[in-house]
């Protein structure tokens, strides 16, 4: 089948407005109050997992809240990690960096250590190479005062060898998109009580 000039031109236009429209950060997030990002932290070529319960958003007697902001959270208000899910970042007031959340969750990043006093995983860990931090696959000076945009992927690594940073960078979830909802495509996101809805306001 034969194509005149001008259908092939409107059949590109079409084919690259499906790609755009299959790029998260081509669609707007519909409460910028309410952001997310990817994190991953790797060591000594391991990988720490924060699914533990401890590193959870929940109450002091154990029981998950309904308000985020209600107090006797374990954890900062407005950053947490929930859902059994160690691997995306919720922030639901602007303005607080990665070093906030670290604190929230009780752990530390300095040069060359690891620390975390939570509760069950009281622990230093230093290795004898720096940590380089990566923020979208380019890395950046060590920077906990970072204030991160909704749908960064940060990489807080002391690998030295770039092709094992590129292979963890692979690795890292791309899951802040589905809270923040700009990945309709890949459905809609786990139920939570605040989600990316104007509807239903993040901060007071």
């Amino acid at each position: 089948m034969k194509y005149s000039i001008f259908t092939l031109g409107i059949l590109t236009a079409l084919s690259l407005s499906a790609c755009a429209n299959r790029d998260p950060h081509a669609i707007a997030n519909p409460d910028p109050n309410h952001t997310h990002t990817d994190f991953a932290i790797w060591m000594d070529g391991q990988r720490i997992d924060f699914s533990n319960e401890e590193f959870m958003s929940e109450s002091e007697d154990g029981q998950t809240e309904d308000d985020h902001e209600a107090h006797g959270h374990k954890h900062h208000p407005y950053l947490h990690l929930h859902d059994d899910d160690g691997n995306v970042i919720h922030r639901h007031k602007p303005g607080l960096s990665i070093g906030d959340f670290f604190a929230s969750i009780q752990i530390g990043i300095d040069a060359h250590c690891y620390t975390s006093s939570a509760p069950m995983a009281d622990r230093e860990m230093c290795g004898d190479t720096p940590f380089r931090m990566f923020v979208n696959g380019k890395e950046m000076p060590l920077n906990l005062a970072y204030v991160f945009d909704d749908l960064d992927q940060i990489l807080f690594t002391n690998a030295v060898d770039d092709a094992e940073v590129a292979e963890q960078i692979g690795q890292m979830t791309e899951d802040a998109c589905l809270y923040s909802q700009r990945c309709p495509w890949r459905g809609t996101p786990p139920v939570e009580n605040c989600v990316a809805d104007p509807k239903v306001p993040c901060v007071e």
